[in-house]
């Protein structure tokens, strides 16, 4: 992942999926709620700490921050504000009503245009190809909805964390 130029950060969750073991709860040892260990027992194997469950974080920002220095996006970046919509026809997300009723609601946000709006779709899946395999991965797919429909929903413009 680091040779395609996406880090990502492991953060330590519950067993019971309850807690983060993030900023302020970095130090606990055991789940406030359950009470469960946050570590397994390992004997003689040295003093490596192993969490339960791993959570791997994978941030947008280096993204975003690639995506807004091209100059190529960036002008594409508003859009979806000046974009000549027909009444009535959805051939994007912004002419949706969810937009409509999202800046009505929200108007700080709808004021600026560059402002980025994402969809959002997720999947679980099992790598090892098993349901009985303790392994679940769950893909994340961004779709940024501020560039025209042809640039939006091509692979090379959706984030893949």
């Amino acid at each position: 992942m680091k040779l395609l130029g996406i880090g990502y950060q492991k953060i330590d969750i519950c067993l019971n999926f309850c807690i983060l073991y993030y900023l302020e709860n970095t130090k606990l040892t055991e789940c406030k709620t359950y009470k469960h260990a946050r570590y397994k027992l390992r004997t003689g194997r040295g003093r490596t700490l192993v969490s339960y469950r791993k959570l791997r974080y994978f941030s947008i920002t280096p993204k975003l921050q690639r995506l807004l220095m091209s100059p190529k996006t960036v002008e594409h970046m508003a859009w979806h504000h000046s974009h000549d919509a027909v009444n009535g026809v959805m051939v994007h997300p912004s002419d949706g009503e969810s937009k409509k009723y999202y800046n009505m609601v929200h108007p700080y946000f709808s004021v600026e245009s560059r402002n980025v709006r994402f969809g959002l779709c997720t999947d679980i899946f099992h790598p090892f190809g098993s349901f009985i395999a303790p392994y679940s991965c769950w893909s994340v797919i961004l779709a940024v909805y501020n560039l025209p429909l042809r640039i939006c929903m091509s692979l090379k413009f959706m984030f893949f964390l």
